[in-house]
């Protein structure tokens, strides 16, 4: 058997051989992307319908505000700019669909046919496109080709800015839909491209520290990098892209692969002490079925995020779930093979009396002091430790209740970011970036004509304003005559002109995008302008827009006026952020119901494995309902660790419950089999915390928060997952209730 299972490994190793140059391939040319916050929802969602209805009709709003210190509408590098973004490109694509600044649209307001006074028109401009203190800035919006490729288009400014004397790219400001996509992407490959090494490194010398081999820890690095390198050829040949948000599977893959192979090298080492051939197929067979069945937990706990709404979350499941399974085949088949390359003399011995070609693998029994003088002690305190577990688990889903999470911009990079710095300049000197738009539909069969429905805008945008969080509004009418209020002759006169006016103007609204003219009736659009760095609940704000709005004009009833309806990508991030908290449950309760059973197939029985699995519930409700308790927000990366933590919980336990059920078959008490399981595991259990928990440090460095979320909440749930499989386990399986885990003729066994 063992002369079979080391020519497998020998053929496993020349097969990935084969494939080293196309898994080379993919990490040289690692593709990175992401999808805007509105494509996040999945279709269907009534958020996401409106905002591509309001899209279909009103053009794509991906757009870029910009402007720079001492910007004003007599600055000579504005008009330079704005000719250097308009000409047309000698050999790139056009990203540029057109540039606006504030000279022009003053210049629009000013002039025929609407010959506003200047004051009045930089009025209307305060907080859109100028700023109370005269900064001046320029909308550009992008073509088809520049929203398809952000990086480009960013990159395009960027060089026609650095051609502007005395301007230059570190001068300028920027915000906008366009520019958070890219710097979303531009952080997750710096982090890609930067971090990873640093992580793989700092693997390199704690399993060298742990192992006390160098010859162990490049066998098992090896194993573990070949796994990291599956994941990437795994996202590359199916077309997918390394988003901010799949950024850190490479490093997951390779945490969760370095894991089972510290395992294993520890049975290695324990089999070393035995038998003298045929280790490597030995440790293999010894670890088996817990490293099988630790991947396909783990892999079930990653599969639960494919329950999710949000596409982010549901790919990287997915990708996760296929990918850690690719690595624990390479990890079982090819370890035999390479460790005894690079460990068959590091770690030969005379073997004992066993008969070293004999099929069975049995170890003796060793424990150390320490770990007799541990058991005993928690043999004596196995009810007061096991209820205080159950007592941080309550307090910890109490926190819970009070969990927050948040998908706000700014949220996403440091306060001291050059990201965060531009946003908070363009807010402070030209307005708020963020919007709810307000769509008033008049029917088809509505006698109202345009310079009525134009009115009923006008007091909208009247009473909208009244409310704090919105900073200004933007509709067509910021583009007509100011309309007359009172009943005196003069304002009947000018009503009559105006009507006549508003027909003839509305072709050039509705090209303008602030109209639109449908089967089912005209669309008036109504921008409000809300602060992307203040705005906690856009949801609530969303609502008192909207009762605002129904105490002006009714829009609901029979009696209604007009249909209203409230979109904008504020809207949709609120909606986002509620998501990710249900999502939140929903994983973790998929993965629990997934894994459960598996516990219970393999403590064979019911009860037994709801015994076990608690330990694996407490890394993840004790960090989650510490966040809460502490007033930390949950972002879209925190999300994946519920999933991900449990499954690297439930990899320690199984090896864990695995050898103290064996120890209980050969007969051993329970307190001895708990001293056998933790000479032969805790170590490796140990060591894998160590190392998994160090190789995500570099990650709390990233420049993009949720990448440094997820760094923290990993290792904070993995320290914490040592608590549970070395105190809080041990504890239980010693008390009355581990009794369900003794066979039936030894359940009186101390």
């Amino acid at each position: 058997m063992f002369q079979h299972l080391d020519r497998l490994s020998r053929w496993a190793i020349v097969v990935t051989l084969c494939l080293a140059p196309f898994l080379l391939y993919s990490l040289a040319h690692l593709p990175i992307g992401s999808a805007s916050v509105h494509q996040w929802l999945p279709d269907g969602m009534p958020e996401k319908d409106r905002y591509m209805r309001f899209q279909r009709n009103f053009g794509d709003d991906q757009f870029l505000i910009a402007s720079w210190q001492g910007c004003t509408v007599d600055d000579p590098r504005l008009d330079q700019f704005q000719s250097k973004l308009l000409a047309p490109p000698t050999k790139s694509p056009k990203w540029i669909e057109s540039v606006k600044s504030t000279k022009d649209v003053l210049r629009t307001l000013t002039e025929p046919p609407l010959e506003l006074p200047l004051d009045q028109a930089r009025s209307r401009l305060e907080g859109i496109l100028m700023g109370k203190d005269g900064t001046a800035a320029m909308i550009v919006r992008f073509s088809d080709a520049g929203i398809q490729d952000q990086a480009a288009s960013m990159d395009y400014i960027y060089g026609q800015a650095d051609e502007v004397s005395g301007l230059g790219r570190n001068a300028i400001r920027v915000a906008g839909t366009v520019y958070e996509s890219y710097a979303v992407d531009r952080a997750a490959e710096g982090s890609l491209k930067t971090l990873v090494a640093p992580s793989c490194f700092i693997g390199i010398l704690l399993s060298w520290l742990c192992l006390r081999s160098i010859r162990a820890a490049i066998a098992v690095l090896i194993i573990a990098g070949v796994g990291q390198l599956l994941a990437i050829a795994t996202v590359y040949y199916t077309g997918g892209k390394f988003s901010a948000v799949l950024i850190v599977l490479p490093t997951l893959v390779f945490m969760l692969t370095l894991s089972g192979a510290v395992h294993l090298m520890n049975y290695y080492r324990d089999i070393s002490t035995v038998y003298r051939d045929h280790r490597g197929s030995r440790a293999m067979l010894l670890g088996f079925k817990p490293t099988l069945l630790a991947s396909i937990t783990t892999s079930l706990g990653m599969a639960s995020l494919a329950t999710s709404q949000l596409s982010p979350i549901r790919e990287f499941g997915l990708y996760s779930a296929i990918s850690l399974s690719f690595a624990t085949l390479f990890l079982l088949l090819g370890f035999p093979f390479i460790s005894d390359w690079f460990c068959g003399r590091k770690f030969a011995k005379e073997p004992s009396d066993l008969e070293s070609e004999q099929p069975t693998i049995e170890l003796p029994h060793r424990a150390s002091h320490r770990i007799v003088a541990y058991v005993a002690w928690m043999q004596r305190n196995a009810i007061p430790v096991s209820m205080g577990g159950f007592a941080i688990l309550l307090v910890s889903f109490y926190g819970l209740m009070f969990l927050k999470s948040s998908t706000q911009f700014d949220d996403l990079f440091p306060s001291d970011s050059p990201t965060v710095r531009d946003l908070t300049f363009i807010e402070k000197h030209i307005g708020p970036i963020a919007s709810i738009e307000i769509l008033l539909q008049f029917p088809s069969e509505s006698e109202l004509d345009v310079y009525t429905q134009a009115t009923w805008v006008d007091k909208i945008t009247t009473e909208v304003l009244t409310l704090p969080e919105i900073g200004a509004v933007m509709s067509a009418n910021s583009f007509l005559p100011t309309l007359p209020k009172t009943g005196a002759v003069r304002d009947v006169a000018r009503r009559t002109i105006l009507r006549k006016k508003l027909n003839e103007a509305l072709p050039n609204l509705i090209e303008q995008g602030w109209v639109a003219d449908t089967e089912s009736g005209k669309i008036w659009r109504i921008t409000t302008k809300v602060s992307a760095l203040n705005v906690d609940d856009y949801g609530l704000l969303t609502k008192r827009v909207e009762e605002m709005v129904g105490t002006v004009i009714p829009i609901h009833g029979a009696n209604s006026i007009a249909k209203a309806e409230f979109t904008g990508l504020s809207p949709v991030m609120n909606e986002t952020q509620k998501m990710l908290l249900r999502d939140l449950g929903a994983s973790f309760s998929t993965a629990f119901l997934l894994i459960t059973p598996v516990m219970m197939l393999i403590a064979r029985g019911f009860w037994a494995g709801f015994l076990i699995m608690i330990p694996n519930v407490l890394p993840e409700t004790l960090v989650f309902g510490s966040m809460a308790w502490l007033g930390f927000r949950l972002d879209i990366a925190g999300l994946l660790t519920a999933s991900v933590a449990m499954g690297i919980a439930v990899n320690d336990t199984l090896h864990f419950v695995n050898w103290y059920a064996h120890r209980l078959s050969l007969g051993d008490s329970r307190s001895r089999a708990i001293e056998d399981t933790m000479s032969n595991c805790a170590l490796a259990m140990v060591h894998t915390m160590l190392i998994s928990c160090c190789s995500m440090l570099p990650f709390m460095f990233a420049e993009f928060t949720p990448t440094r979320q997820f760094a923290c909440l990993m290792i904070a749930m993995i320290g914490s997952s040592i608590l549970g499989d070395l105190v809080l386990l041990p504890a239980l399986l010693l008390s009355p209730l581990g009794l369900c885990l003794m066979p039936r003729k030894s359940q009186k066994q101390p």
